[in-house]
């Protein structure tokens, strides 16, 4: 399922190193209509071989795309502002967590034991291709910081979404990366803000987003859906 979002942040007393809970307005959604299957009408008492292919909607995945809005002020515990910036070109990170209450101080790359425990959770089979473990297995990402915490180039398990309806060769250049974080207790899903590029659709559509992301879903359909919160540090 695809969700598109716009996220709009309201950053108190600094521009820089704070994670601020994201105001999400949902504005639509889309999903994978049904194939038509095909049909054969072949001779009797003949034997044929055939091969069968078909893209199936994969339900224990979601998706996020979307785009960032910011206005950077000068509050008190209030909330009274004696200033206000509106940002016309930022960047930062989303996170996406099922987490309300992050405890960013303590943020790192997540480890092997950390997907692992993740897709237990969640009902994922870590051995299968659609597991959290199998889907972020590279390590193939930019540096940047989460708050005052260096995260060094190529340290954590990532992944990137794909651009113009095709997969993106991985580099710690290409837009749309998603890396894997932890503070010791939750999995922080975490992708960069783009600043309005051109997204997974045909680019003919003209398109753009600030950012994309892929979260999992709990893996028995039966099961209540996942909730997640989102998360904006921006500078």
């Amino acid at each position: 399922m695809g969700i598109v979002l716009c996220l709009a942040l309201l950053l108190v007393n600094e521009a820089m190193a704070q994670q601020t809970g994201a105001t999400v307005t949902n504005s639509s959604w889309s999903t994978k209509n049904a194939s038509t299957p095909q049909s054969r009408n072949d001779s009797r008492g003949t034997i044929t071989t055939v091969s069968l292919n078909a893209e199936q909607q994969n339900s224990k995945w979601k998706a996020y795309v979307g785009n960032v809005s910011s206005t950077f002020v000068l509050d008190d515990s209030g909330g009274y502002s004696i200033y206000q910036w509106t940002m016309d070109s930022f960047s930062g990170q989303v996170y996406i967590t099922r987490n309300n209450s992050i405890s960013w101080a303590g943020v790192t790359c997540a480890g092997l034991g950390d997907k692992s425990y993740e897709d237990t959770v969640i009902n994922h089979n870590s051995t299968r291709a659609d597991s959290v473990n199998r889907t972020f297995v590279a390590q193939t990402h930019k540096a940047f910081t989460v708050g005052s915490t260096a995260i060094s180039q190529n340290t954590c398990y990532s992944t990137a979404t794909w651009k113009n309806d095709t997969a993106q060769v991985l580099s710690t250049a290409i837009p749309f990366q998603e890396v894997l974080l932890t503070d010791g207790n939750d999995m922080i899903y975490t992708t960069f803000v783009e600043d309005n590029m051109l997204g997974y659709k045909p680019e003919s559509n003209g398109v753009t987003y600030d950012f994309q992301a892929i979260v999992p879903d709990d893996g028995i359909g039966s099961n209540p859906l996942l909730t997640y919160f989102f998360y904006l540090e921006l500078s």
